[in-house]
Order: structure tokens, then sequence, then C-alpha cells
């Protein structure tokens, strides 16, 4: 009875091994050399963001197909410019740029893996790079097409510190992964067309001051350092809170923004506790928006601000504490959707419940002060510490009030902004409607001290100017 049970299971095993041998015959007699059998691709053209040089780009995937009822070999998959263009490719886990009689059975598929490192291109411009993945079979010859946007930064790893007046021509971007201090009693220049872009946590710490002057067309630009998309089509450019912000200290004066641009930060610009008496900044044409506390806060400082767009804070777009302050064909417009938002858009005090600073003079003129939620305007003086403001020839979005801190001011009005992230990717655009209620309803006598908008039109070309940074054009 054993041995029985013994030369059965051996039989077992034989049949066992036949079937394998049998299906292994199959599986190589199953290959095809047919010419009209062909792969597809899950993407015949691989797209990576723009990646800065030196630095290596995330890895994309992507699979090949056999859809075909029978098994093919690839006779050959060559990257076909890799010495230059910095491409790199794996290949069903073999790496190379020429990959040779690499087996795909039907119905099956194989994954694909592309990552590029840029080399430096010796531009300020951003320069797109191409490449591509031959594969080859049965004689037939398919494409991947590869493509990469580089771009030629100077990286700062490490903090540093500028101790000398100095100069930033901007030939090409710098990319800050820590932080830039820029010493009390130094000046740094940062000539037009320079941008900055700042890695998570990086910080501009100002004790010295900051000379910007940046053109229409060439602004100076501090914003996050990511290209890609968060999710969907919404790229990281619109996405508060990539970096923590620029900081002016208390010994930090005479700073000059114009035509600057501020964006994806936690912290849009600090100005911390100073003498009011001495000149702490003057911006133009200056845009601080998609921040993730607040956009420009400040604390007993003296601050002019003309043709300056304010935008979108889960805080105040503005908050001003004590000091003196000129605003001058302004819009402050927050919509922020990243989160619930905080506070008003503009707060205005004399006290942070612990000290004390008189507003000396806040003049708001010409501006906008509009968004999402009921009331946009905080006001809070307290004790005695002086807490003077006037707002004129305004349009704000808060209880009316008949008193002499407000002068020919529209109530409640929406300015009917052009885009108020229409398009659902956290865009937006503050320029006028045609049928907005601010046309032509500035004080010329001020808008004097600012002829071009905030894109350069001017706001003395017809009847009246528009109240706000931007006059309305066809």
């Amino acid at each position: 009875m054993k041995l029985f049970r013994m030369k059965k299971e051996i039989c077992l095993i034989l049949f066992a091994i036949c079937l394998l041998a049998f299906d292994s015959c199959q599986d190589k007699d199953d290959f095809s050399s047919d010419k009209s059998l062909s792969l597809t691709f899950s993407a015949d053209t691989i797209r990576f963001d723009t990646v800065f040089t030196t630095i290596g780009s995330a890895t994309k995937q992507f699979k090949i197909y056999n859809r075909n009822g029978n098994s093919l070999t690839i006779e050959s998959i060559e990257l076909m410019n890799a010495a230059k263009s910095g491409f790199r490719m794996n290949i069903d886990g073999k790496k190379g740029t020429s990959l040779t009689n690499i087996d795909i059975l039907k119905k099956d598929s194989l994954y694909g893996f592309v990552e590029v490192t840029v080399d430096p291109t010796n531009s300020k411009n951003p320069l797109l790079i191409r490449d591509s993945i031959r594969l080859t079979v049965n004689g037939n010859t398919r494409y991947i097409q590869l493509e990469v946007v580089g771009q030629d930064v100077y990286i700062w790893k490490d903090k540093v510190t500028v101790t000398k007046d100095s100069v930033i021509t901007g030939d090409k971007p710098i990319l800050i992964y820590n932080t830039l201090v820029i010493n009390k009693g130094v000046k740094l220049d940062v000539e037009k067309g320079t941008t900055f872009f700042l890695r998570n946590n990086a910080v501009i710490d100002i004790s010295g001051t900051l000379v910007a002057h940046g053109e229409l067309n060439e602004p100076v630009v501090f914003r996050g350092s990511r290209f890609d998309n968060i999710e969907a089509d919404i790229p990281f450019d619109n996405v508060p809170g990539q970096w923590t912000g620029v900081i002016f200290r208390s010994d930090s004066y005479h700073n000059i923004l114009e035509n600057v641009v501020v964006k994806n930060a936690i912290r849009g610009v600090t100005f911390d506790a100073s003498e009011p008496g001495i000149q702490k900044a003057d911006l133009v044409n200056t845009i601080v928006q998609n921040t993730s506390e607040y956009g420009l806060q400040a604390i007993n400082c003296k601050i002019t601000a003309r043709n300056c767009l304010f935008a979108n804070s889960r805080g105040s777009v503005a908050a001003l504490l004590g000091g003196e302050y000129s605003f001058l064909h302004c819009t402050l417009a927050n919509y922020y959707r990243w989160a619930a938002r905080r506070a008003e858009c503009l707060e205005l005090s004399n006290s942070d419940g612990k000290d004390s600073y008189a507003l000396t003079t806040c003049d708001f003129t010409n501006s906008i002060v509009f968004g999402s939620a009921q009331d946009e305007l905080y006001l809070s003086g307290r004790g005695t510490a002086a807490f003077n403001y006037v707002f004129r020839n305004c349009l704000l979005k808060t209880p009316e009030q008949a008193n002499e801190h407000f002068v020919n001011i529209i109530w409640n009005a929406n300015p009917l902004f052009v885009d108020l992230n229409g398009k659902g990717i956290y865009s937006y655009n503050f320029s006028l409607q045609a049928i907005s209620p601010v046309i032509n309803k500035a004080d010329k006598a001020y808008s004097l001290q600012a002829p071009l908008d905030l894109k350069g039109r001017s706001r003395l070309a017809d009847s009246n100017p528009d109240i706000g940074c931007y006059e309305w054009a066809e």
C-alpha cells in the first residue's frame, strides 16, 4: 500500500513537471516577429516642470504595454542624447542609456522611470531641453519624447550674510535654502529682473537696508521654488506658505521696494517696531500676495505705499500698529480660499494689548479695501495713544460711518475685479471690469503723485483716474 502511494506521488510530480515544461515551451513559442505588432505607452511625451541646474529632478514613471496576443522582444531601448540632455532611464529594473533584448509577455506591461539633471546653461532665462527614448520591436521604431525646462541658478545652501555694501545684478536667479542676512549699516542693492527662489523655511532677514529697483517688465521677485502642481491643474505658484518671508528688523531704515513681487510666503513682509520719525520703507508698484499668515505687518513704522497690491492672506493683507503711513492708489483685496480666514483685510490699531503705539497718521487715498468677509476693516483705538486715520476717495467694505475719518467714500459696492479664481486654480486678477463702480472716481489731485498705474498705464489720459492700483483699460 505504501509503495502504491509513493508511485502515485511520483507520477503526480512528473506530471506537474511536464505541465511546466509544456507551458514553458508554449511561452517560448508564443513570441512573435510579426512586424504588424506594436507597443503602446502610457504617455507619448514625458514633461518635467522647471528643474534647477545641478539639482536632480523628481522621477517620472511611465508604462510600456504589450496589448497583443503574442509576446514580444524589444530589440533595443535607447536614450538618444543622454550625454547632452542629462536624462537617465530605468526600464524594468535595468539602468543604462542603451538596453537590448527586453522581453515583454503578451497582455503584459513594463515599468519605465526617467529623471534628469540639468547642466548649467549660463542663461538667465529658462531653457527648454529635449531628448527621446527610441524603442525598436520587430524592426519597427517608436519614440517617447522627453522635455524639461532647465533654470540656471546660483545656489546658496548655507546662511549668507552681507557684511558690506553690495549689489546683486540679477544675471541669474538665486536659489536660497537657508537665510539671507543683511547686517546693520549695510546696503544691498538688487537690480531689475532679479528672482529669488526660496525653499521651505528660507527667510530674507534685514537689519541694514534693502534697495530693490525692479522695472515694470523686469520686477524683483521673491517667491517659492516649486514649479510643479500641488494637484490637478493647481500650480505651486499659486500656493501660500512655501517660505518664511521678508523681515525688516528694528535697525533697518530707508528701504525701497520698487516693482517688487513677494508671493507664496508664510508672512509676506514684516516691519519690526521702529522709530516712526525715520522713513522705514517706500513701497512703489509692489505686490504682496498669497500668504498663509499675513501679507504686510508693521509696528510703529513710517511707510509710504503707492500703486501697490496686497492680496489674499489667511490673516490681514495689511496690519498696521502705530506709526505713520500713507497709502495711495493701492488695492487691498482678500479672497483667501486655502483655509478659513482669521482676520479682516485691513487692520489699524494703536495697541497690541500689552504695548501702546501712537498711530500718528494713517492716510488711505484713492484705494480699495474689499474681500470675501462681511466686514474688511478692523479699527482698534485704545487708551490715550493717538489713533488718527483718514480714508479719502476709497471703496470700503465695512459698515457705513459718518465722521471725519471717512471722506467721499463708496460704501460696500463690489469693485468687480476681473477674475476671482474663476478657473478654479487659485489664480486672481484684480484689474477692473468695464462696469466697475470705482472707474473715474479717484481724486485727480492726489493721482498726480502716481500718474501711472501698476501696469504702467496712464491715469491722466481720460476724464478722471480710477480708484485702486489698476486703471481700467480696454
